[in-house]
């Protein structure tokens, strides 16, 4: 009997050029042990908002390998000994899955013609039959592209990570981004004492700015009208139909940018301006404006218990919640018997579903996590290994 085909499935290494050293040594590891056969990376694998904003990917693909002497070399030795490699795009390194980044990926690992046939990407997901592969964001409003297909206008999470993330350094905030504002704005002092100020004037400074490219200033009918141009070509180049496409495409998640309201109340503004209005009441009313302060301070406190009955922290969980819901619609809606995310840096094993987890950022796991996919026959398992430090 032959032995059941495997896939390894690893993802959200943010890899950049200051990533520490480990991560590119750990990659090395995982690649020299699953030599020979097929790795798919769901998904930000390197972090073109980090390392590089103003957008010159196709370069940043070959200084951060630069960066990374031990990860160069082993992805090269493993493309060039028979394996097979896969990236698909994730909202920090859209683009990966274009001929352009697949062709500068090739030039930086010094890749032999044999050895690029090897190397494949997607702009948005990977099927083999009743197995659904991609990295997941389009399921989360925070950082679902208009279309799958189109690297468009930055999302809301994109644009906090190049606008606030970036020029603070504030790097905690990408592993705690769905805790509340007064939450993070405290913790601000807390992780980076006397640029705490500075932080949090970043963060208003950003928010202010994702309003005002919100709604009607988002022009996602573009990026769609775009994109249905492009599903006849990636039907063809995934091997689905595209009855298949338009199933999972009404599953993706609407932008939270697409909506000023939606963007509003996801920055928590509403707490912010019920806040504003309770300080500037009472001092309204010492300045001697009292019916203009008792209003302003009323108004802020109704608006402020309004914003607590929606819920004190509305968000927290969400994006996990999200992506399962996902997961379950489309195995039910394109008999998918197993669906794999990554994105949320959370991992999960159940039955028609599974997350990776963040190959760089492990948590509390024994070792960095990744996948072993069995593909054999109907009924494909997922079966969750770590990477443990050597």
């Amino acid at each position: 009997m032959s032995p059941i085909p495997r896939v390894v499935v690893l993802g959200d290494l943010h890899l950049t050029t200051t990533s520490p050293p480990a991560l590119g040594r750990d990659l090395a590891r995982l690649l020299t042990r699953h030599a020979g056969q097929q790795v798919l990376v769901l998904g930000d694998f390197f972090d073109f908002v980090t390392e590089d904003p103003s957008g010159g990917r196709r370069q940043a693909v070959g200084t951060v390998l630069g960066a990374h002497p031990e990860a160069r070399q082993a992805l090269g030795t493993f493309l060039d000994k028979g394996g097979r490699l896969l990236f698909a795009d994730g909202n920090h390194d859209a683009g990966m899955g274009s001929q352009k980044l697949r062709s500068a990926m090739a030039e930086a690992l010094a890749l032999s013609p044999e050895a690029r046939q090897r190397l494949s990407s997607t702009p948005w997901f990977w099927r083999d039959g009743p197995v659904h592969v991609e990295h997941g964001h389009f399921y989360d409003p925070d950082n679902a592209p208009a279309d799958p297909l189109v690297v468009g206008q930055p999302s809301l999470g994109v644009r906090f990570a190049t606008e606030f993330i970036n020029p603070t350094q504030a790097h905690r905030y990408l592993q705690a981004n769905d805790a509340t504002p007064l939450e993070l704005l405290v913790s601000a002092f807390a992780w980076y004492g006397p640029r705490g100020p500075y932080v949090v004037y970043r963060y208003f400074y950003t928010a202010f700015r994702a309003l005002a490219r919100s709604g009607p200033f988002y022009r996602a009918a573009t990026e769609r009208d775009i994109g249905a141009g492009k599903r006849g070509r990636f039907a063809e180049e995934a091997g689905v139909p595209r009855a298949l496409i338009d199933d999972v495409l009404r599953i993706g998640a609407h932008p939270t940018l697409a909506s000023w309201s939606a963007t509003f109340a996801r920055l928590y503004m509403d707490r912010v301006l019920a806040t504003l209005l309770c300080s500037a009441g009472p001092l309204a009313m010492v300045g001697g404006r009292r019916v203009a302060g008792g209003a302003a301070t009323t108004l802020g406190a109704l608006l402020m218990i309004t914003s607590w009955v929606r819920g004190h922290d509305r968000y927290r969980g969400a994006v996990v919640d999200r992506l399962r819901a996902a997961a379950n619609r489309i195995a039910d809606d394109t008999d998918a018997k197993l669906v794999v995310f990554g994105h949320t840096h959370r991992e999960a094993l159940e039955d028609r579903y599974a997350n990776t987890g963040s190959f760089a950022f492990p948590r509390d796991a024994p070792g960095r996590p990744y996948l072993e996919l069995e593909l054999g026959g109907q009924h494909p398992s997922a079966l969750r290994r770590y990477l443990r430090p050597s």
